[in-house]
């Protein structure tokens, strides 16, 4: 088994290979020379960002270098002010008092990370372009410390993100109430922590000094329906029309559209080769061609050698395509002598076979330190897992996309095991970076190892376009038309079909943002059309429609608003979709949803794996039940009750039902406290055996459970018992 390495001696120069070489030789001892050398090369002013990467590499054997002064005063040329650690001259005390944190004196930023929070401080808005290991989240935790803005507002891309920022700036709890949840009551001064969605949903009663937009290269569209990025869209123009103070920040890009930085007034910055962390990266391309269970054998040769060949003591993610292939790619992994059984995670591992299925494979790979993590897994279990990863009881954690969203963890090794980013579309340079960049970490790792299964990506880093902004051509129909009448003349023409037709209001289309305005009309026509038909079976209101209403609108959203495409396959047809709705509103727990979906399939097929039903069940319940029905629900509520009205017809009223919906048919509460860290089944507990003064408000459940001695709750467990205090911990 060979690798190519990254590296191109004609284009870098021969000085780098030879100091990388020596760095990455175990027997090497002649640092006098080595760090004249690279002095040398310094002061010639032509290289100095691969003065940097020698000079990190270093830091690697930094206790074997008897003159080590000389590598701190590199470091603080090189602005890396955070990584010198002898006496201190008097330049350097100087430079330590300037660069200092707001938020830790102890703390101290490297001059590129100094130089953005100055001229924020100072006033300028700053669009940040930077490597993953270069710190942009601490600027974030500075600005905050600075305590200047009352009201700070912090979008994220996902949950993930909201839980892992909330852990972080929890320590300003003092000065600051941190809202996460759009039924949370704004104080004084806040942090709202919020997805783009939540900051619509909030927006009327949305106090705002100042705002930021994490991975802010997803206002971009990256297809002709990207409906989350309308919303992002549309979240950075009700932000800017309250407040035009703001930081966004992002993984390196080539650099934004034209008239972007004119129209916000703000400043572009781009350290694309500022780095804190340095990376080798090894490519072993594959032979074999076809589909993915023939790459598959040579793939997992390559990856057993590597996994064979690292320390087990460090940390190692592996990245795959889809949830499916990590659960694919474990249970491999634990069907090969790779893996040594542990007892660290018995608890939790147990815990998870009671609640959802014994022979979903993360309960055997509990056991022998290795899970997977990625978007559809329950939002406290997944915290659990980065959790315990970060904490060396689990040592190899196979990742979707979340990897790239930010997740942070301490791994030193990245596999790329698939080299693309969904079935057979290839990794482009953008994504690629992002997965490489999560290697190594300031402090813990001075050179993350990347491996990578495949070929290397040859596409040029994107130019990000933020359509409600620009009104490009990447705009949707549904952006331009929130825009109003901001838009310019050639997109009055693309929108002026919505205003032209009468079959419903511009206003219903505009309130549900996010939807497509095609799909909502196509409704509308369908449902004129149907109207004594279908009166008497959508006229219905409260929280629990009768059969033949239940599968009238089953048949509605699978018809007209492509329900099957939101749940990733867990809804197949309008008839299993009334199925499960049914055994949401009956309330049934995730284990026998998990049982019953995998009793159906096994019977079919007996190499049915658990884990297909177990990720069947999140997906439909995170991405069709959760997040997508409710929004849908609502529109397809607001149409027929203005058509209707029109003819004089009863109407119906499903608002009640949209909402006990998006909760799964029990209090608000508990799929907020799942945010906080405590899986449903625990919340339900709690809510059961505990008399909390209002279950539908989580500010009043969170201020009962600060009053409470959970380790005295004899009705859990003691992992529940550490769920709970955890939680706590950051309420």
């Amino acid at each position: 088994m060979s690798f190519i390495n990254e590296i191109n001696t004609e284009v870098i120069g021969s000085w780098y290979i030879k100091a990388r070489d020596q760095v990455n030789d175990p027997l090497f001892n002649d640092w006098d020379t080595f760090l004249i050398s690279l002095m040398n090369e310094f002061n010639s002013h032509t290289n100095n960002h691969l003065v940097q990467d020698i000079v990190i590499r270093a830091l690697e054997r930094r206790d074997e270098i008897s003159k080590d002064f000389i590598l701190d005063h590199l470091l603080g040329e090189l602005g890396l002010f955070p990584y010198i650690e002898t006496n201190l001259s008097s330049k350097d005390k100087l430079r330590r008092s300037i660069f200092t944190t707001p938020q830790d004196e102890d703390m101290v930023f490297h001059i590129r990370q100094a130089e953005v929070f100055h001229r924020i401080m100072n006033g300028e808005n700053i669009i940040l372009s930077a490597p993953t290991s270069f710190g942009k989240s601490l600027i974030i935790e500075a600005l905050v410390s600075s305590n200047v803005f009352n009201n700070i507002v912090i979008v994220v891309p996902t949950i993930a993100l909201i839980d892992e920022l909330k852990k972080k700036l929890f320590k300003y709890k003092d000065f600051y109430k941190i809202i996460t949840q759009v039924n949370q009551d704004s104080d004084e001064r806040n942090i709202y922590i919020f997805t783009q969605e939540r900051v619509l949903e909030y927006n009327e009663n949305l106090l705002v000094d100042f705002f930021i937009i994490d991975e802010f290269y997803k206002l971009a569209p990256t297809n002709n329906n990207d409906e989350r990025c309308d919303r992002l869209n549309l979240a950075l123009k009700n932000l800017y029309s309250k407040c035009n103070r703001f930081y966004m920040l992002g993984p390196n890009i080539n650099g934004l559209t034209s008239g972007i930085v004119d129209e916000l007034r703000c400043s572009f910055l781009k350290f694309d080769s500022y780095i804190t962390v340095a990376t080798n990266k090894r490519y072993y391309p594959l032979n074999l061609s076809g589909s993915d269970t023939v790459k598959d054998v040579e793939r997992d040769t390559i990856l057993y050698k590597i996994i064979e060949s690292l320390d087990p003591n460090e940390q190692t993610v592996i990245y795959c395509k889809s949830p499916k292939r990590t659960s694919l790619l474990m249970r491999k992994l634990l069907g090969s002598s790779l893996l040594s059984r542990i007892h660290s995670n018995d608890s939790l591992s147990a815990w998870l076979s009671e609640n959802f299925h014994s022979e979903w494979s993360l309960v055997d790979g509990l056991k022998h330190g290795i899970a997977y993590h990625h978007g559809q897994i329950p939002r406290a279990i997944g915290a659990k897992i980065i959790e315990l990863f970060n904490q060396s009881k689990i040592n190899i954690l196979v990742c979707t996309s979340t990897l790239i969203e930010g997740v942070n963890t301490n791994a030193k090794n990245i596999i790329i095991y698939d080299d693309c980013i969904t079935r057979t579309t290839k990794l482009d340079m953008f994504t690629f970076n992002n997965i490489a960049g999560r290697s190594g970490r300031m402090f813990e790792h001075f050179v993350g190892e990347v491996f990578i299964l495949g070929g290397s990506p040859q596409e040029k880093l994107p130019l990000v376009d933020i359509p409600v902004i620009t009104q490009s051509e990447n705009a949707s129909d549904s952006l331009l038309l929130h825009m109003g009448d901001e838009i310019n003349e050639i997109n009055k023409a693309r929108v002026k079909k919505f205003y032209d037709q009468d079959t419903i209001s511009t206003t219903l289309i505009m309130k549900h943002q996010g939807i497509d305005p095609d799909k909502l009309i196509e409704f509308a026509n369908d449902l004129i059309k149907n109207r004594l038909k279908w009166n008497a079976l959508m006229r219905w209101d409260g929280a629990y429609p009768s059969s033949l209403e239940l599968r009238h609108l089953a048949k509605i959203l699978f018809e007209y608003f492509n329900i099957s495409r939101m749940g990733g396959g867990s809804v197949v047809s309008k008839e299993q979709l009334y199925v499960k709705l049914n055994q949401i509103i009956h309330q049934e727990s995730d284990k026998d949803l998990i049982h019953s979906d995998f009793k159906y399939w096994y019977s079919r097929n007996p190499d049915y794996p658990a884990d297909d039903s177990v990720h069947r069940i999140f997906n439909f319940k995170k991405n069709v039940v959760n997040y997508n029905l409710p929004k849908i629900i609502y529109a397809i509520n607001d149409i027929q009750e203005e058509t209707f009205k029109k003819y004089g017809f009863k109407f119906g009223d499903y608002k009640i039902f949209a909402s006990k919906i998006e909760n799964f048919y029990q209090p608000s509460a508990i799929n907020s406290l799942e945010e906080f860290g405590i899986p449903s089944q625990i919340s339900k507990k709690l809510l059961s055996n505990i008399e909390f003064e209002n279950i539908e408000s989580i500010d009043s459940v969170i201020k009962n459970l600060n009053n409470i001695n959970v380790s005295s709750l004899d009705f859990l467990t003691d992992i529940e018992v550490d769920f709970v205090q955890k939680a706590i911990s950051y309420m």
